[in-house]
């Protein structure tokens, strides 16, 4: 048994198929069969049930892939230490950052951290939260901009960052509109459930954001009318500049304009900025100084 089966098998059970995980892996699915089936025979008992449909593992095949993962993880943590050792300057961060909103923080610490470590490259990586958290359990991202509420987290750690409370913006139009205000800062707070029978532009269901805007719903008692569902909060603020409807919106998204009018809810419901990391990772002096000025940024915002 070698760190390479190790890799091929975990491969396997993410593509569910020998095939799917051969062309991952650059092998023939001939030479990745071969392996597989010296393993087991090493093994002396199967670790995968073959079906046509997707390939799942077996009793034993699970916990290999237990074993396997910790192991690929140690080893991951060691070459980072040593690599720290031999020369802290070089070497290359993975970066998760969430679509709209990473890019911003990315290219505000870039420079200065570009200026600290000229040889460390960072390799940014766009990708949604429940994708991130995955890949950063995996060890395939060293660390990610995370938005989340508290019951999301997983046992990955969380370092905070930031609170972002969550805004209600209605168009300018809207008959509650002298009510409200015209920034999110000095915006007066409101019951939701006033807009019960106003049209809203909904958030996904693949994002955090989702299961704390349909909490408020709930709480409000009723169901919102949803115009469309849509990944992007810029989105969601374009259509309620436009004038189609209502939208819950984190303050960050929350942008003073003459054709929107802000409210706090009673509430005042907010999500938490983190920045994520596996747990137990080793964190090299480049990413801890990464980290050092993420928490900066957050501090200002």
């Amino acid at each position: 048994m070698d760190l390479r089966q190790m890799e091929y098998v975990i491969a396997i059970n993410e593509e569910k198929s020998i095939t799917r995980a051969a062309e991952k892996l650059f092998l023939t699915q001939s030479a990745l069969n071969q392996q597989l089936q010296k393993l087991e025979s090493e093994l002396g008992t199967p670790l995968f049930i073959r079906t046509r449909s997707a390939w799942q593992p077996t009793e034993a095949g699970v916990v290999f892939l237990q074993a396997a993962e910790t192991i690929l993880a140690v080893k991951k943590d060691a070459c980072s230490r040593i690599q720290d050792m031999a020369d802290a300057s070089r070497r290359t961060i993975c970066l998760g950052l969430i679509p709209e909103r990473g890019v911003d923080m990315f290219t505000s610490i870039y420079p200065e951290f570009h200026r600290r470590f000229p040889h460390v490259l960072i390799e940014p990586r766009e990708c949604n939260v429940r994708t991130m958290q995955k890949l950063i359990t995996k060890g395939e991202i060293h660390m990610g901009l995370i938005t989340l509420t508290e019951n999301q987290k997983d046992d990955n750690t969380y370092l905070h960052m930031a609170r972002e409370e969550i805004f209600l913006a209605i168009p300018r139009r809207h008959p509650l509109a002298h009510l409200g205000s015209p920034s999110p800062q000095t915006a007066p707070d409101i019951s939701l459930e006033q807009f019960a029978q106003d049209y809203f532009i909904q958030i996904a269901q693949s994002s955090t954001m989702y299961q704390l805007v349909e909490q408020l719903f709930d709480e409000a008692g009723f169901s919102p009318k949803v115009l469309f569902y849509t990944s992007s909060n810029v989105s969601k603020y374009r259509m309620v500049c436009a004038g189609v409807g209502c939208a819950l919106l984190p303050a960050v998204f929350a942008h003073p304009d003459p054709a929107v009018v802000f409210f706090r809810l009673e509430r005042h419901p907010f999500w938490e900025v983190t920045m994520c990391c596996r747990k137990g990772a080793y964190l090299s002096k480049a990413e801890k100084e990464f980290l050092e000025l993420c928490r900066q940024y957050w501090k200002k915002e």
